[in-house]
């Protein structure tokens, strides 16, 4: 089989190495992400042909069902372990856990952490942020599946997490490339998802769009620093495991969606509101800068945007004017409306064309 595997993936490559396509060509005439095109080339020009071959995963079929011991050991692991990278809290509990009969495979270890008893997560959350700078980060990956719809498609994850502690906060899914601009929106809900504003941005350098006057701008406007860097390591090997379980999980599904597909991956991620909101005022009003701002005239005491009337008894003293409408695309039910950057109020969809 894995001699197969390599020859299927040389004959792929044989074009580019007899320099008779490039690359994109390649990626075009078999819809395999120039990604995974790329990196096998590297494994070829590294190791040759036995670069090719599929790598079998040293944890695969290793692991049994957790048992209540094993739990508690991983419970008392984490909270004493709780800022390390949680890479680091899994290299240590494979050398403990044999002794409770216990062995588990990353993405298993992962998801028992993200389903740990609630208090043990958000204490652990609280003592991490205490001295705390808060940077993030953004990785945006090309995700292949063969069997979508039976034709083979390219589709793109986008996770926003924090670099300190590698906790996974926010993610899209979906076929298209996003450009920076184009992440403005998620960035905003992911900064007030996590409840603390950040002082640095890592993005990755896949993300295009990127120029210095942009960055120059976004810093004026927020204070936040967009860094362009090479993404790290511990979170790609966690998105291949998260590419890996999506064809595992799938492959034998007739029929899958975009959503069945988000509502999996979102098993590996740590979403939650943080009640404390404590994105203060002058904050949420720098974060205006990532949403999409209209200028529309308020009649009926109401705004059309996108073809969609958004209403609130808020607007009637406003009848005529024109004003500001902040609308995000992740929260497209309701709008922000200013006048001479004065918040006026939400105002509610009420009517969808």
């Amino acid at each position: 089989m894995q001699q197969d595997e390599k020859n299927k993936k040389y004959k792929i490559l044989e074009p580019f190495f007899k320099k008779e396509k490039k690359l994109r060509e390649i990626e075009r005439e078999t819809q395999i992400s120039y990604a995974t095109l790329k990196r096998w080339v590297s494994q070829y020009k590294d190791s040759g042909e036995k670069g090719l071959a599929k790598k079998i995963r040293a944890d695969k079929n290793t692991f049994k069902k957790v048992n209540d011991d094993a739990l508690d050991h991983l419970k008392t692991l984490y909270k004493e372990y709780h800022t390390l990278p949680i890479t680091k809290i899994y290299e240590k509990a494979k050398k403990t856990l044999n002794s409770y009969n216990s062995m588990i495979s990353y993405p298993t270890f992962f998801r028992i952490i993200n389903n740990l008893d609630e208090n043990i997560k958000l204490n652990s959350i609280k003592s991490v942020k205490k001295n705390q700078v808060y940077e993030y980060a953004i990785i945006q990956k090309a995700v292949p599946i063969p069997f979508f719809y039976n034709k083979n498609k390219i589709f793109y994850l986008t996770i926003f997490y924090n670099k300190e502690n590698y906790k996974m906060i926010n993610f899209i899914f979906e076929e298209k490339k996003r450009e920076l601009k184009n992440l403005f929106n998620f960035i905003r809900e992911s900064i007030i998802i996590e409840g603390a504003y950040p002082k640095n941005i890592s993005l990755d350098f896949k993300i295009d769009g990127v120029s210095k006057n942009l960055l120059r701008s976004i810093y004026f406007e927020t204070k936040i620093n967009i860094l362009q860097e090479e993404p790290d390591e511990n979170m790609l090997g966690f998105v291949r495991y998260i590419d890996t379980d999506i064809l595992k999980e799938f492959n034998k599904e007739k029929i899958i969606t975009l959503e069945k597909i988000c509502i999996f991956i979102k098993k590996y991620l740590f979403i939650e509101i943080n009640e404390e909101k404590k994105i203060l005022p002058d904050e949420i009003q720098k974060l205006l800068y990532f949403l999409n701002r209209y200028k529309r005239k308020i009649y009926n005491n109401g705004v059309r945007v996108k073809n969609n009337l958004y209403n609130t008894p808020l607007l009637k003293e406003y009848e005529g004017e024109i004003a500001d409408v902040f609308y995000s695309e992740f929260t497209n039910g309701c709008v922000d409306v200013y006048l001479k950057d004065k918040f006026i109020g939400s105002a509610k969809l009420i009517k969808e064309y």
